[in-house]
């Protein structure tokens, strides 16, 4: 009865809801021009009214402060400097822009605030390097606080001939880095009071050479990471102990005998803990794991095509039934319904056209 009171609780927590805002980063090519609103509905996974938010040059991904409306947005100025932006978002969802800063490196891919909201971290894919900002008491921004880069290569002859920072993770305290070019998913302590990094070199985790780390997903209540690795096309399972990362033996994200070009880009857990999703750009498919309630360890339950071409990224909608795929070079959305005894994703008729969508972020 305990359990089954247990379940009846998480369902409610999952519930539909009305029609939902989220926001759509996008590259500024075939006439994107920002940041994007549309609508989602929770109950039917219908997709609905977008419209430009904010117009700003190449916000590939965004985030949310976690006590304020504030939104922010990696990005680049228009000559060109890679750069991070603060938005303001009002209760009608009319969005204001309110200022930028450098991002301190060359490329800003991702970015995350840490729990205490006083930190602001940035992987800058193309200069390798990790920045860190302090957040003031209205969201704003500082400028550069910590900047950190590790020197080195793997094997791959183009991809990782120096350090490319691909993703920052706030958890206990620490930050953690997938770095593609290194293969290395590198640990940094934060200092909340000040909002600098410091490299935790005792706790780095190293990948199969050649694996290219690029994006990780925590569980919601296990000592459990998982990591895509863009250049093998694999999820690795790691299980965390403090700040040690282990790793599990890594499993492929595509069909057997497929054999043309591909590489991996996002990578999530659903809320309730039992499926992984990772997203494979060529194949243009969503791969589907269920996770073991007592290890962690994946099993592959198999891929589910997507009409939306060169799936950078996805959201798992708040009520946990569906699963929003945007196609960077389809200009389209397209809605996958989840089973939820077995997590097996559905093509649903659901669609919606966006130029180059790269982040989708649910209000």
């Amino acid at each position: 009865m305990r359990k089954r009171y247990a379940a009846i609780l998480f369902s409610m927590t999952l519930s539909p809801a009305a029609e939902l805002p989220f926001f759509i980063g996008t590259r500024s090519v075939r006439e994107s021009q920002g940041i994007y609103l549309a609508q989602f509905d929770d109950a039917t996974g219908k997709l609905s009214g977008v419209s430009l938010a904010a117009p700003y040059k190449d916000p590939g991904f965004l985030c949310k402060h976690p006590k304020k409306n504030l939104l922010y947005s990696v990005g680049n100025r228009p000559d060109g400097t890679g750069s991070l932006a603060v938005f303001s978002v009002e209760k009608d969802r009319s969005v204001r822009f309110l200022s930028d800063v450098v991002s301190g490196g060359q490329g800003p891919c991702h970015l995350a605030i840490n729990p205490e909201a006083t930190t602001l971290a940035v992987a800058n894919y193309g200069s390798g390097n990790t920045t860190s900002f302090a957040l003031g008491p209205k969201g704003d921004l500082s400028a550069v606080v910590s900047n950190l880069r590790v020197e080195g290569k793997s094997v791959h002859p183009q991809r990782q001939d120096a350090a490319h920072a691909h993703g920052v993770y706030f958890a206990d305290g620490h930050c953690f880095m997938p770095d593609l070019g290194l293969d290395k998913i590198l640990v940094m302590k934060v200092n909340a009071a000040t909002s600098e990094l410091q490299l935790d070199d005792k706790n780095h985790a190293a990948t199969a050479p050649g694996a290219g780390p690029r994006h990780l997903a925590f569980h919601p209540n296990q000592p459990w990471v998982y990591c895509v690795n863009e250049l093998s096309n694999t999820v690795t399972h790691y299980t965390r102990k403090q700040q040690v990362l282990t790793p599990q033996k890594p499993l492929t994200t595509l069909p057997e005998g497929y054999a043309e070009k591909n590489t991996t880009a996002e990578i999530e857990v659903h809320p309730n803990g039992r499926f992984l999703y990772a997203s494979n750009r060529g194949h243009d498919s969503i791969a589907s794991f269920l996770i073991d309630a007592a290890t962690g360890e994946l099993t592959a339950t198999g891929q589910c095509v997507a009409d939306a071409k060169t799936p950078r990224h996805f959201v798992i909608a708040p009520g946990g039934a569906y699963l929003i795929v945007a196609g960077q070079d389809s200009d389209s959305l397209h809605v996958l319904s989840i089973d939820p005894q077995t997590g097996k994703l559905t093509p649903t008729a659901h669609k919606l056209e966006v130029p180059a969508p790269t982040c989708l972020l649910f209000w």
